[in-house]
């Protein structure tokens, strides 16, 4: 192959500064390389600092001058001068001049092929009621950073749409165009919440481009006398709903719930509600940000001023209907007759299903089977996760979150205690802490099951 750089057809950079001719791609090679480019920045122009876990480059400044910041190191290179870039080294490169750069990236096979349970910074957000800490996020703008292996400093969308079909599951990636389709929060109300609801599916996609919003509550810890709202106790209509938003009435006609530890709410799309004070739970959510605040007792926003309310369109979104129950039932009492531990499937929704495990000892745990990702959340205790075919293991604390890609989904639940953690001694008997964990992920055996049974007809 002989190519002629003038004939090449240049395109913008992955950075979106600067342009690029490419010499040879991926796919024409045949082998790890990603591509030979040669990339022309004007005077000024940057391209920002970012990383490759997977991935090593070279660059050879062809000519003007150009100044390169490695881990934070300057360099001013000029023509015919040569720089390696090792994996999971953060490089910049700042154009003092117009200049010509080539670049050579690498793929390191062994690093590309290695998917493990990933763990996460955190990702904390203080609101005028209390604080939210996002322990899995795919959300535009707040997605979770990853914090250990080879993908540490990546955002976890920047993960996935390198590998989807592994980490999300093959029917998961396909269904949610390759975005991850659950977000799961720690939330600690000192203050109550607004009244809120949130738009299913079919309105979210209409009105803002993106998925609606059920969700899951499991209650973590609360003050004696603590209660949320969740649906309507009497039945309303959308007029009689208007006036008591303008006259400040709505939570009268609310359900009042007090709760307990260990208390589960699902709210599907279209269900009015709020955590009110001294609360902390544990949230499961369609990935969305798309709320719609009903009432926020006129409060001022931590800025000072009134908070936005979105009256009509929650008027569109309510389901109206009163239910006989709006708690979920969960049979949280321990092992239920095996001394080891115990499965609780708590939810199974078109959405996210959710299962607790609670264990004293090693639980293995196979979820292959589901062709989908695993959050895993401890509610109590810590835990080691080992993944089965690998033999790799991550530490997770009380109240932190992994996410265990679906192609490795064959773990091992440890519990751990601080004699674990800091003798790694073991312990005898029944003296072995007990961990808490909450699983979410797509339940696609389910959907399969469907489509069998739909097959053959059967009831």
């Amino acid at each position: 192959m002989i190519r002629k750089l003038s004939d090449i057809s240049p395109i913008l950079t992955s950075h979106g500064v600067g342009q690029k001719r490419v010499l040879l791609s991926s796919s024409e090679a045949g082998c790890s390389l990603t591509q030979i480019a040669v990339t022309t920045l004007k005077e000024g122009e940057t391209a920002t600092a970012h990383i490759h876990p997977d991935m090593q480059e070279a660059f050879y400044v062809m000519e003007g001058e150009v100044e390169v910041i490695l881990d934070g190191q300057h360099t001013i290179c000029d023509k015919d001068t040569f720089v390696y870039v090792e994996k999971c080294t953060s490089h910049e490169m700042r154009a003092k001049s117009d200049c010509r750069i080539m670049t050579i990236g690498c793929v390191i096979e062994s690093s590309r092929n290695k998917l493990y349970p990933m763990l996460f910074k955190q990702n904390r957000k203080t609101l005028v009621w209390g604080t939210e800490d996002w322990t899995v996020s795919g959300v535009p703008n707040s997605e979770s950073e990853v914090e250990n292996g080879t993908w540490a400093r990546y955002n976890l969308t920047e993960v996935i749409s390198r590998r989807p079909e592994e980490i999300l599951g093959k029917q998961v990636a396909s269904k949610y165009n390759n975005q991850l389709p659950l977000l799961t929060k720690i939330i600690e109300a000192h203050k109550d919440l607004s009244i809120q609801v949130h738009p299913n599916d079919e309105m979210a996609k209409r009105e803002h481009n993106k998925l609606g919003k059920s969700e899951m509550w499991y209650i973590l810890d609360a003050r004696p006398g603590s209660y949320l709202y969740a649906g309507f106790k009497q039945q309303i209509t959308p007029e009689e709903y208007k006036e008591r938003v303008a006259n400040g009435t709505i939570c009268e006609v609310l359900a009042k719930h007090e709760v307990h530890k260990d208390d589960v709410f699902y709210l599907p799309a279209g269900r009015v509600h709020a955590i009110c004070g001294g609360i902390k739970l544990a949230e499961v959510q369609q990935s969305s940000d798309v709320t719609y605040r009903i009432y926020d007792y006129n409060r001022p926003g931590l800025d000072g001023k009134p908070r936005e309310l979105h009256t009509e369109l929650a008027s569109q979104a309510i389901d109206y209907k009163v239910y006989p129950e709006y708690r979920t039932g969960n049979d949280s009492s321990p092992f239920k007759g095996d001394k080891r531990g115990s499965v609780n499937e708590i939810l199974n929704t078109p959405f996210f299903s959710i299962k607790v495990i609670e264990t004293t000892e090693s639980f293995h745990r196979n979820m292959i089977k589901y062709d989908s990702f695993i959050i895993l959340m401890v509610l109590n205790g810590d835990c080691k996760l080992r993944v089965r075919s690998t033999g790799y293991e991550v530490t997770v604390s009380e109240g932190n979150s992994c996410l265990m890609p679906a192609s490795i989904a064959d773990y091992d639940i440890i519990p751990l205690n601080k004699a674990d953690e800091e003798h790694s001694s073991p312990f005898k008997g029944d003296k072995r802490g007990s961990v808490k964990v909450l699983e979410a992920f797509i339940n696609n055996k389910k959907t399969i099951g469907k489509i069998i049974s739909d097959f053959f007809h059967l009831d």
